[in-house]
């Protein structure tokens, strides 16, 4: 009579998890450690899944006891949603507490703005803790808008300035009286987006964009300031 010998082998059975095309993982921060804060307003809507509950199958126990168990296939879900929305809110700021009296006061939404640390009119000891002012940008001086980072004024509402550093914009017809789909945006003359730059010698001109085709007949603007300039003789 022999005597039975038990080895052990590498298991033939392992986990398997099948992917589906479009899964990510989402990364929580996508900015972080900066002032200001960028306020993410995306809204993500993830589709609803389906609960498929894994069968287990156990075969009659050979040798001492041990069993074998099937193949366990996983389906990951998806993800449908773009984070799109998320990055391009990443540049819509939001300035807590800053005071009225350093804002610009022929500043409407759609204007184009800076900030300027050489203008201030109170105190950073007092009451303005961001030690500089928003003024519209205007075509008539360097220092007023050439060489700085342009915004588009959004608002300030209840001691919170709000400003788009780049991204879509729906412009009023107030701020952007030509539109035209496809068209590089500029400041003109007068200090309002336009489709056509100033051309008045001395004036400053930049790309600020391009005007965005849409269905719903909105004057929809790309925002996105190029860093250069040039100056008219």
């Amino acid at each position: 009579m022999s005597i039975p010998q038990i080895s052990v082998q590498e298991s033939e059975h392992k986990l398997k998890i099948n992917t589906v095309s479009g899964f990510a993982f989402m990364q929580e921060n996508l900015a972080y450690g900066f002032e200001p804060q960028p306020v993410v307003q995306g809204s993500l809507t993830p589709d609803g899944s389906n609960n498929i509950p894994l069968p287990q199958v156990v075969e009659q126990p050979t040798l001492g006891g041990i069993t074998t168990q099937p193949d366990i296939d996983v389906i990951v879900g998806t993800q449908t949603n773009s984070i799109v929305s998320q990055l391009l809110n990443s540049f819509n700021y939001f300035f807590p507490d800053f005071p009225s009296l350093e804002i610009d006061s022929t500043l409407v939404p759609g204007n184009i703005c800076y900030f300027d640390s050489s203008f201030i009119v109170g105190s950073q000891a007092t009451f303005n803790i961001y030690n500089c002012s928003l003024r519209r940008a205007t075509v008539t001086e360097l220092s007023r808008g050439a060489k700085c980072n342009l915004f588009i004024y959004i608002g300030h509402v209840n001691g919170d300035l709000n400003v788009l550093h780049k991204g879509y914009y729906d412009m009023t017809s107030s701020a952007m009286p030509v539109w035209e789909a496809g068209k590089t945006i500029y400041l003109n003359n007068t200090n309002l987006l336009d489709t056509a730059p100033t051309a008045t010698s001395g004036h400053w001109v930049r790309s600020l964009g391009f005007c965005i085709p849409n269905k719903e007949n909105l004057k929809r603007v790309w925002f996105e300031a190029d860093s250069t300039y040039l100056r008219i003789i």
